[in-house]
């Protein structure tokens, strides 16, 4: 019951406090995208900060040398949680997303997404669609910006293995640049669907980057060996 209690404090507060970061960082929708950029980076540490005092949650990053030196590059998670969404922007620089285009209906969210940098999506559009989100990734791409992608598409119980999406492979191809695997534990902390969240360190591994240069099907086999062999050396989070 605790949990539930300290974990719908967080909820409300973290709503509390998006809303007013919303607001007070507005002036940057009308300056250039370097500036908008810090509003995703308070707000992931600021989310950071309220996620540990509320439910006791910590993130703990490994492998941090293996992110290249020059932007440009995808990093491609795991995605076990919510929190994958909101602890990449304050370690990988200048990130954007590709995300369903639905999102941009939000009020002042949908605003910042597009400002910072994020691609929208209609996921039934089909070859068009892929043609101009292929078009979109690899200008980002060449102006210093970092893709976060999912290749599961959605998120996964901890444990669970399922075939990476063949995107990431087809964005791996295309555009010829590093990416990044990441493994992570973070679902055993924020599981998917639930609001309880339960205390501990979950932990953030960042793996040697997959140079350009392989075949498509070489690419995603390499991939998911790499990702789901680090799950597996993953423990449990610490608790407490």
């Amino acid at each position: 019951m605790i949990n539930l209690i300290r974990s719908v404090l967080f909820t409300l507060t973290f709503y509390l406090m998006t809303l007013i970061l919303f607001f007070v960082m507005a002036p940057t929708l009308f300056m250039p995208r370097r500036i908008a950029l810090y509003f995703p980076i308070y707000w992931t540490k600021m989310t950071a900060i309220l996620l540990r005092f509320f439910c006791g949650v910590n993130v703990q990053f490994q492998g941090l040398e293996n992110l290249p030196k020059e932007n440009g590059y995808i990093v491609a998670s795991k995605h076990q949680s919510a929190l994958e969404t909101t602890i990449f922007h304050r370690i990988v620089p200048n990130t954007f997303y590709v995300l369903k285009r639905e999102l941009l209906l939000i009020p002042l969210a949908g605003l910042y997404f597009i400002k910072t940098g994020c691609i929208p999506i209609d996921r039934k559009g089909g070859a068009k669609t892929m043609r101009k989100m292929l078009s979109g990734v690899q200008k980002r791409l060449a102006e210093g910006m970092n893709l976060i992608i999912f290749p599961e598409g959605t998120r996964t119980k901890p444990g669970t293995k399922k075939p990476y999406s063949p995107g990431v492979a087809f964005l791996y191809e295309q555009c010829q640049v590093p990416v990044v695997p990441v493994a992570l534990n973070t679902g055993y902390c924020w599981p998917k669907n639930k609001i309880t969240k339960y205390p501990g360190t979950v932990t953030v591994r960042f793996l040697k980057p997959i140079q350009p240069g392989l075949h498509r099907r070489a690419f995603l086999d390499e991939l998911y060996d790499r990702i789901e062999e680090a799950q597996d050396t993953l423990p449990p989070p610490i608790k407490g």
